[in-house]
């Protein structure tokens, strides 16, 4: 065999050898992308179940409000009121994370689903600081003005609303995507609220490491 016919193999070799890489490149990439979108989708159930139920209860809050607006005191209402405030936007942060979960394609640019995925977790943390920042409120919609008379009670009932105070703003502001590999964090962030969007961002930084090392075809 000439040496010319060696040198052909050997590049044919290499031809073929580089496009099985690519093809098997291409391959991993669509079934991870399949499988983050199988992740997202198992989010959805969750989040629909939620609306329902939020939706059903800010009704339930709203006749409340409406019945006992001209003899309930005002840290009740006031209370009960800021908490339905803030549960309907809430509800609209779900109703926009459903919107983001099923627009995602398998077939569409890597930054469009990094988007997405960016924009789920921002949300979510952002509902979880806003359900902890309203916590206190749980704690003054049953003072009333008799408890002005018992000073030990007032005592122990401002005691109270502020150890929450202080949690809430404490976790408001510690909630956050660098804190996520805390004790603490992962405690509080566990479930399919969140677990799903963590293995959605792995398995998309590993695409990522296929794009930048692999070749292009």
């Amino acid at each position: 065999m000439q040496e010319t016919e060696l040198i052909a193999m050997w590049r044919s070799y290499d031809k073929k050898l580089e496009e099985n890489l690519t093809l098997n490149r291409k391959n991993a990439e669509a079934i991870t992308l399949i499988k983050i979108k199988s992740l997202m989708n198992s989010m959805a159930p969750m989040k629909i179940f939620i609306i329902i139920a939020s939706v059903l209860w800010i009704t339930f809050l709203g006749v409340v409000l409406y019945k006992t607006y001209s003899y309930a005191s005002a840290f009740f209402w006031w209370s009960i009121f800021i908490h339905a405030v803030l549960l309907a936007f809430v509800i609209g942060v779900y109703v926009y994370q459903l919107v983001l979960i099923f627009q995602t394609d398998i077939s569409e640019p890597l930054v469009e689903t990094q988007h997405r995925l960016a924009s789920l977790t921002s949300s979510t943390l952002l509902i979880s600081r806003l359900m902890f920042l309203h916590a206190p409120i749980w704690t003054t919609f049953s003072i009333s003005e008799k408890m002005y008379e018992h000073p030990v009670w007032l005592a122990l009932q401002v005691s109270i609303t502020l150890a929450f105070v202080a949690t809430a703003l404490w976790l408001f502001f510690n909630i956050k995507y660098e804190n996520r590999e805390k004790r603490w964090f992962r405690y509080i962030f566990s479930g399919k609220e969140w677990e799903p969007v963590m293995k959605s961002i792995a398995m998309l930084r590993d695409i990522e490491g296929y794009v930048a090392t692999g070749p292009r075809s």
